[in-house]
């Protein structure tokens, strides 16, 4: 609670996840990229190809320029944006590792020079030593990824640290060597399909067949080794992200489509490209390499939805609060302890306002109100206040991904008078399954995996099923007390009565 709240119309995740996404397809790049030219000057020495190293030598300069003035500026940005959307998570990475941070700062240093130095120097130094200077390059660029690696794989899987507190206990975690590999792999393949779309616009037929079939190999092979790589990556998670996995269908789909695009990938490197090299063109190169940045972007993307509700597992909250903090806020009060509200937010401005500034401090890091990411508008019209308030107050318990709500029941109430005003009046539920939808399952499925309903009521009345609705906060405390009324509450009894053995 220490520092003000930047709201973006569009949602900050969208903003992290555009810029990371973009800076982490470089800085693999640059990694797979350095490696696969040190390693193709390498093997064009000792063939004497001549014409593969005049390639090599303009793709260096290409190369300096992409990972220095992209490479750099997006990295930049990243600090930016993670500066002013999360600056309480960033703090504390910055306090935990800064030895590493420092430590990468050296690694970046050398690897700013040395690509400088391998770019200018082509046919200047003698073919060992050039080497060598590309060979610096690919071990820095490399040991800093290690660096960052540990970092990130650290916000997912803090491992003994929660107990020791150490530096070596927090970046030697359970996530270091799978997130090290899956990276790995990635740098490799985007360092082939740079190559790719590289050489597809070469006049010369026989060079571009022969690093067609060379660059292929990079792609083909770390996409087949993707999918162990990623199933260690899985398995290496806490028990209860891998849960979160189970339970959201989106993530779900998102590993089914990483897991297309692999087999894609796979297919046009081996099938199209490393038998019949001649089948190169521009427009190939460049579906492969669009396919390549949806690979970077779906396996990103997952690993962010894998930290819910965290940021930083079991430090920051995914809304940017400190898991410290929230005792004293629970104690309080969200109003009274944020410190940058306004100082005249008080009962005269009323519910709604109050409302609005506790959402952007509590809620806006993860949710839109009427439009945009995650937006709660068109899932709560209709729901009446004292309900939506239950929910507010309860926001750990709707989904795993949610982290609980860092204030009182005041707070709830006033975020909920807020959502209301905007969502916009309409019609309350009718009939049993719309009831269901609306009251029961934001939480609950019928029979499914995620907190099933039927094996509950499973040979029950509909008159038995009201009255277990009527009392529901008696028997579990977690539950809402029942707002709606008692037509409603009886055609919902209805509808449940009627779903034995429904599917979820």
């Amino acid at each position: 609670m220490n520092y003000p709240v930047w709201s973006v119309p569009f949602g900050s995740k969208w903003l992290i996840i555009v810029v990371g996404v973009i800076h982490v397809f470089l800085a693999q790049f640059a990694v797979g990229g350095g490696f696969l030219l040190v390693a193709a000057e390498s093997w064009a020495h000792r063939h004497e190809d001549q014409a593969l190293l005049d390639w090599l030598k303009r793709q260096a300069r290409v190369f300096a320029f992409l990972t220095l003035v992209f490479g750099v500026t997006t990295g930049v940005g990243v600090w930016f944006t993670i500066g002013i959307i999360s600056p309480q998570a960033t703090s504390d990475l910055i306090h935990l590792f800064v030895w590493v941070w420092a430590i990468e700062w050296v690694f970046f240093v050398v690897e700013i020079l040395s690509v400088i130095v391998y770019a200018r120097t082509w046919g200047r130094l003698p073919r060992r030593t050039h080497r060598i200077i590309g060979w610096i390059y690919f071990g820095s660029a490399f040991l800093s990824m290690v660096a960052i690696n540990g970092i990130l794989a650290f916000q997912l899987a803090p491992g003994a640290w929660s107990k020791s507190h150490s530096l070596a206990s927090a970046f030697f975690n359970p996530n270091l060597l799978p997130s090290l590999a899956v990276r790995c792999l990635l740098c490799l393949m985007l360092g082939g399909l740079w190559a790719l779309i590289s050489v597809s616009f070469s006049r010369d037929r026989i060079l571009r067949a022969e690093v067609a079939r060379f660059a292929s190999g990079w792609v083909w092979i770390p996409a087949l080794l993707m999918g162990p790589a990623c199933f260690w990556f899985a398995q290496m998670l806490p028990r209860a992200n891998r849960k979160l996995w189970d339970f959201t269908p989106s993530m779900q789909n998102q590993t089914w489509s990483l897991a297309a695009c692999l087999g894609f990938l796979a297919f046009l490197g081996f099938a199209v490209l490393w038998f019949r090299p001649k089948n190169l063109s521009k427009g190939l190169a460049l579906l492969m390499l669009l396919v390549g940045l949806a690979v970077v972007g779906l396996f990103e993307w997952q690993r962010e939805q894998l930290r819910d509700p965290y940021l930083v597992t079991g430090l920051v909250y995914s809304n940017g609060i400190s898991v410290e903090d929230y005792p004293l806020l629970k104690q309080r009060g969200l109003l009274a302890s944020a410190r940058w509200l306004s100082p005249h937010l008080g009962e005269a401005k009323g519910a709604v306002a109050q409302g609005r500034e506790l959402f952007r401090v509590a809620c806006s890091s993860c949710h839109a109100v009427t439009h945009g990411l995650n937006a709660l508008a068109p899932a709560i019209r209709g729901m009446d206040q004292p309900y939506l308030a239950a929910l507010v107050l309860r926001t750990d318990l709707i989904w795993p991904g949610m982290p609980p709500f860092p204030g009182k029941a005041p707070d709830a109430r006033a975020i909920a008078a807020y959502l209301a005003a905007r969502a916009g009046q309409a019609p309350g539920p009718t009939g049993g399954a719309a009831i269901w939808r609306m009251r029961c399952g934001v939480c609950h499925t019928l029979n499914g995996p995620f907190r099933p309903v039927l094996p509950t009521v499973k040979g029950m009345g509909p008159k038995d099923i009201s009255d277990l609705i009527s009392s529901i906060e008696v028997m579990n405390s977690a539950m809402p007390h029942w707002s709606g009324t008692d037509a409603e509450r009886e055609s919902l009894a209805n509808f449940l009565a009627a779903q034995e053995g429904s599917k979820p």
